[in-house]
Formats: C-alpha cells, sequence, structure tokens
C-alpha cells in the first residue's frame, strides 16, 4: 500500500487535532494561524482538524471511448493480469491509496533488486518531483481495477535495467512507460537502452511505451554546407528557430548515424539569439580512441527572454557525406518542425508497443494530437503501433488535465489487462495483436498504417464481437501490418 500520511501512520487522517495557535510546542504541522497535534492538549482550547476528502473522478473519458465500461458490465476487471508502471515521478503527491488499490512500490534506483519500496517522502533529484506516474497509475487501475498493479521507480537506465530484470524474475505481463530516453541510439531500435527491450521481448513481457510529445520539435536531414560558412543549412538555412520560453532549456539533444563509427565526424551545436550572440552551445569532441566517443550534442541551459532563436550546427571536422542528422528540440516548437521521425527510445524498438496520443473529446473524429510523435523509425519501420485516448480526469491531474503520450499509454495498458483477463490462453503481444486489429480509424490488415496514427484509435470490441482469433506478435506480422518506431535518449515524462 501507499503509505498515506508516513510517520504517523497510527492515527487515523480524519482526528488530527486543531489549535488555533501556531506557538504550541510538539506541534505536527504549523500554519500563520494555528498548530496541527495528535492528541488535544490540556487546559487549552481545540478542535478536529478539517481533513479534505479527495473527489475522485475515475478516467471516465478513457472508459468511455475504449468501450471498458461494456467490459466492467460483463465482470472483466483485469482480474489475474500483473501490471508495472515504470516512472520516476512518484515524489510530491500522497494520494489516498483507495484511488489506487492495494498496490506495491519498488525502487529499482536504491536497490538492484528492487525489493526496497519508494520512499515518496525523500526524493534524491529535483526531476523526480510530480505526479506524473500516480497520474499513470490511476489511469489503468481506472480501466483494470483488479489488475495487480506495481508501482516502479525508474530514474534513468540504470535503473531501466534493475527494472528489466525485476519484471522478467516476477513474471510481469505488462509494462507501462510513459519516459522518453533520448540520445541512446539513431532511433533504429538498436543500442544499450533497446537491448533492454530484446530481453523483454525474449521472455514474453510487453513493453507499452509512449512514442513521446516531440512532433512539433522535431528536424531531420542530410547534413550539408552548400554555402561553406562551416554552419549547416538546416532547412536551406543556416540554423533552425525555436521558440522557447525564459527560463531553463531542459534540452535541445542533436545525434546522427555514426553510432557505430563514432569520430568520423565532429559536430557542434549552438543557440543564438535574434542579434546574432551566442547565448549557450554544445561543444563535446567526437574522436575516436578516447574515453568517450558519441555521435551527439546535448544543449541545456537557461534563456533569458521568451522569444524566438536560432538553433546552429556547426561543422567542426570530418566528411559531410552521407551524414544524417536528428534534432529534437524537447523545450520548444521548431518554426518548421517535421513531425515524421520524432518519436523516442524505447518506442522506436520493434517489440515496443508503442502509443501516440488522440483528444478524447472527439475521439474517432480527432486527428493525432499536434505534439504527438510520429514515425518512421530511422531504419524505415512504421510507428506508433496504435494510438489511445488522453485529455483525461485523474486524481493527480484534475478534471481533464491529463494529456499527452503519457496519459494514452496507461489507457492502451488498461485496455490490454482487460484482454488478458478475458483471454487468460493469450499472450501479451497476441492481445496487443488483437487490440490492433479491433482499432477504429486505420486497420493495419488493409491498409498502410498511418504515421500519426498507426492501427488506429484504441477500442476495445462490443462483448458480443470480441472473439477475434489469436493474434500474432505484432512484430512478426509482414512489415505493412504494423507500425514499428523510431529512437533516441535520457528520461523525461511525455
Amino acid at each position: 500500500m501507499i503509505p498515506l500520511f508516513a510517520g504517523m501512520l497510527a492515527v487515523h487522517p480524519f482526528e488530527l487535532i486543531r489549535v488555533d495557535d501556531p506557538n504550541i510546542p510538539g506541534a505536527q504541522a504549523r500554519s500563520a494561524t494555528g498548530s496541527v497535534l495528535l492528541a488535544p492538549p490540556e487546559g487549552r482550547p481545540w478542535r478536529y482538524e478539517s481533513v479534505p476528502h479527495p473527489d475522485h473522478w475515475p478516467a471516465e473519458e478513457a472508459i468511455e471511448v475504449l468501450n471498458a465500461d461494456e467490459w466492467h458490465q460483463d465482470g472483466v476487471l483485469g482480474a489475474g493480469v500483473k501490471v508495472a508502471v515504470f516512472d520516476l515521478e512518484w515524489f510530491g503527491a500522497e494520494l489516498d491509496p483507495e484511488v489506487l488499490g492495494d498496490v506495491q512500490t519498488h525502487d529499482c534506483y536504491s536497490d538492484p533488486l528492487c525489493a526496497l519500496p519508494i520512499d515518496t517522502f525523500r526524493p534524491e533529484f529535483s526531476f523526480e518531483m510530480g505526479v506524473h506516474g500516480y497520474g499513470c497509475a490511476q489511469v489503468v487501475h481506472d480501466i483494470a481495477p483488479d489488475a495487480e498493479l506495481h508501482l516502479v521507480r525508474v530514474n534513468g537506465e540504470t535503473a531501466l535495467e534493475n527494472a528489466v530484470d525485476w519484471a522478467i524474475r516476477e513474471d510481469v505481463d505488462v509494462i507501462s512507460m510513459s519516459l522518453s530516453f533520448f540520445n541512446t541510439s539513431f532511433y533504429d531500435g538498436s543500442g544499450s537502452l533497446n537491448a533492454l527491450m530484446d530481453r523483454l521481448e525474449a521472455a514474453d513481457v510487453l513493453m507499452v511505451a509512449s512514442v513521446g510529445n516531440y512532433a512539433r520539435g522535431h528536424w531531420a536531414g542530410a547534413a550539408v554546407d552548400a554555402d561553406g560558412d562551416g554552419r549547416l543549412d538546416l532547412d536551406g538555412h543556416n540554423g533552425l528557430w525555436v521558440e522557447l520560453s525564459a527560463g531553463s532549456v531542459r534540452g535541445i539533444y542533436l545525434t546522427w548515424n555514426q553510432f557505430l563509427t563514432c569520430g568520423t565526424t565532429d559536430l557542434d551545436v549552438r543557440l543564438v539569439d535574434s542579434s546574432g550572440q551566442i547565448i549557450g552551445r554544445s561543444r563535446d569532441i567526437q574522436a575516436t580512441g578516447g574515453d568517450h566517443c558519441e555521435p551527439l550534442e546535448r544543449l541545456t541551459g537557461t534563456v533569458p527572454e521568451d522569444g524566438w532563436y536560432r538553433v546552429e550546427v556547426t561543422h567542426e571536422r570530418g566528411p559531410l557525406a552521407q551524414v544524417h542528422l536528428n534534432l529534437l528540440a524537447t523545450s520548444g516548437d521548431l518554426e518548421n518542425s517535421i513531425p515524421e521521425g520524432s518519436l523516442t527510445d524505447p518506442s522506436s524498438h520493434p517489440a515496443v508497443f508503442s502509443v501516440g496520443a488522440v483528444r478524447a473529446d472527439g475521439y474517432f473524429l480527432n486527428d493525432s494530437e499536434s505534439f504527438s510523435s510520429q514515425g518512421p523509425t530511422s531504419d524505415g519501420r512504421s510507428k506508433p503501433d496504435i494510438v489511445g485516448p488522453d485529455g483525461l480526469t485523474t486524481e493527480a491531474y484534475g478534471a481533464v488535465s491529463f494529456y499527452g503520450t503519457s496519459a494514452a499509454t496507461p489507457a492502451v495498458v488498461g485496455a490490454l489487462a482487460l484482454i488478458l483477463s478475458d483471454n487468460p490462453s493469450l499472450r501479451p503481444y497476441q492481445a496487443a495483436t488483437r487490440l490492433q486489429a479491433w482499432s477504429v480509424g486505420g486497420n493495419p490488415v488493409f491498409s498502410q498504417p498511418s504515421p500519426a496514427l498507426g492501427s488506429g484509435r484504441a477500442r476495445l470490441a462490443a462483448r458480443e464481437d470480441r472473439p477475434g482469433g489469436c493474434g500474432e506478435r505484432p512484430l512478426l506480422l509482414p512489415i505493412f501490418l504494423l507500425p514499428l518506431g523510431w529512437f533516441r535518449r535520457r528520461y523525461t515524462p511525455t
């Protein structure tokens, strides 16, 4: 169970004591006008502390558009299915355990075996503060309330490796991971992170991952410097304009297709303001024979004010022929973005069931969200595999406020849990293929998958129509039958 009031578990949360004096010795909490105690004080006026009750609204939008309510009415609630939510934001809110049911937590950063529970009151890093993981877990629970749910702390590649080992040992059926990793590969399903996905596939554990929210911040193309000024001609110019808000720039990432031959070409990235002043740069040296060589540049920092800035890629050394670039601005929108190929790792992996996002309100008429990343992968495979609903109501984010492929991914996982619960003989990959066959607005059997919608909008079949034959793994079907992916690195909630 998630601890509700750590350090106060012996006290019923509705029996805290309020004294209208902020200077009471031994108070558990204070405000400008009063103190909170565990027991009434002697000789002092007191009253029961007013403790709010959460107005728990389930992710009703997803339940409706996925047709999950019909399955619920038929008694299919996810029993017998083991689901793990991999996330890094488990710090910042303590939700009522009734919101998620009887869950278990696993800290795969502090403990390589993931045997320790997550100490949600002690974040080690500022980037872990938030309720993203809770939001994802609630969506799964609302759609498949009887599934066995595990919350897993994954705050980097090392923790992901521990979590993958744990999931295989524990015979997890489906993993929901609404995280994007950048720069581990050229988004072609290769690299160390994607090797972990190979292990999950071999163990028949289905990874369901978001494709990312970067369609408006992506550019890809050949490395060309036609005017010979040392700046590559991105989109026919010496740079790409990006709109940024004042403050920190989470990341502008450039990779190119030399992961196996790093050191052949050296490129740098810089950020320039409208007056031509350089306000940030990344100058990693790509050289063979060193301790570290990756064909990538990471530009982070701060910008002084809202506005348009130019991203420039400079040519430092080596040939440009046959060099292809992939640039992702994770903090802003590019003026001339290229949505195609904007997905992240591990969604690029062939065995990962990758999910894009469509607004739940008007689900069957809407196109994908404008930010929802798209395929194909850099080696030409179609992605995403399917799309799910976002714009959901959760305890973590409030009414109709959980957006992004982060929300759509656990919605799809919840639907898969219902399919597996209703069909115990199915394997997770077969359930994924079945859900694709039922999807709306695109059929991978009869048409080329959409770069934005994949096989279509996820929806569970009507109960009388649900038998559909045991599906094969999506990845074993002919290539035109399924949507596949693209990739990159680093972690961030999508």
